[in-house]
């Protein structure tokens, strides 16, 4: 995937999730996440499996019927620290450090705020 496009997804989902991961909503986030999932999922990194392997988890925990806020926000705030560890990283340079940066603050905060912290 060219770095261009992997920088239109990162503006996209940092648009979306700007005022908050509640009001994205599931239906809506659910693509979201699947699509990074296959993205990262198709990249040969151990810390982008790592990654979308959460993803994998958070879109399973979204996806149930006995949906639980705190679980969810843990996976966030875990995905923030993955996404930072990331922009700091070779895949960082490539993708947009401060793009993943604004990103990872994102995931970070709506995790704390589901889960309470």
């Amino acid at each position: 995937m060219a770095e261009n496009d992997i920088g239109t997804a990162l503006d996209r989902t940092t648009r979306s999730l700007r005022d908050g991961i509640r009001q994205l909503g599931i239906e809506a986030a659910l693509p979201v996440i699947e699509g990074w999932e296959e993205r990262l999922s198709s990249l040969d990194s151990p810390e982008l499996a790592a990654v979308a392997e959460n993803l994998a988890a958070l879109r399973s925990h979204l996806s149930a019927d006995d949906f639980d806020p705190n679980a969810v926000g843990r996976l966030l705030i875990t995905l923030g620290k993955q996404v930072q560890v990331v922009a700091n990283g070779p895949a960082g340079t490539q993708a947009g450090m401060e793009k993943l940066t604004r990103l990872s603050i994102m995931l970070a905060r709506e995790g704390e705020s589901l889960s309470g912290r």
